[in-house]
């Protein structure tokens, strides 16, 4: 991704019009390390923003209930957590009644230029950038997205540089970005508002808080 790129959508005004139509997806990035930092994120449409950050955090039931908080309060329409060290969490959520989606970065890319569903992502992350996504006015969030390398190989595709060797030239973890990148992983379509009041009053069990 281009420093262009990201200056253009640094800090970018819309108007609630220009993506109010759009599904909210919420993102999870959790902590790789101990120095990294845990990302919950959303984005709709052209619009996206940070909405909580925490220290690593191994304790799955915890981080279960704040991700679904946020996802109640903002009545999102996926969640996407990245399955790297989320699978944890992807559980704890399973025990509430949620229906999260766990995101394996290495996993196949439905786009045969790109080498993973992480090079995909990336791929869709700048191309939404350049198609008028706003992010806010963060400079950590900025320098992340700038900070991968793509991997040059013989067949074309894309490859992007793996967190242990960006680590090893003294870069860290790209956590904000990885969350705004998650945010591409599927197509999401909004939710139908009967079709949830109908699993509600089956038992959902949506509010269920181990910690209430």
């Amino acid at each position: 991704i281009s420093e262009a790129d990201v200056t253009g959508a640094y800090g970018r005004k819309l108007e609630p019009a220009q993506y109010a139509f759009a599904p909210k997806i919420l993102t999870v990035d959790p902590a790789w390390e101990g120095d990294d930092e845990f990302v919950i994120s959303m984005r709709q449409g052209l619009h996206f923003r940070v909405l909580e950050v925490f220290p690593k955090n191994d304790n799955d039931l915890i981080m279960a209930s704040k991700i679904a908080r946020h996802e109640d309060k903002e009545e999102a329409d996926a969640v996407f957590i990245d399955a790297g060290y989320g699978t944890g969490i992807y559980s704890a959520g399973q025990g509430m009644g949620r229906d999260w989606t766990l995101v394996w970065f290495q996993s196949e890319s439905a786009d045969i230029g790109c080498l993973n569903k992480r090079a995909e992502m990336w791929k869709l992350a700048r191309d939404w950038l350049k198609a008028g996504g706003a992010i806010p006015a963060d400079p950590m969030l900025r320098d992340e997205l700038q900070a991968p390398e793509q991997v040059p190989r013989l067949d074309g595709k894309i490859q992007i540089e793996a967190k242990k060797e960006m680590k090893a030239r003294g870069v860290p973890s790209p956590n904000r970005a990885d969350a705004l990148v998650l945010s591409f992983a599927y197509p999401v379509v909004k939710r139908n508002p009967l079709k949830d009041m109908l699993r509600q009053s089956k038992g959902d069990r949506r509010d269920y808080d181990p910690y209430a």
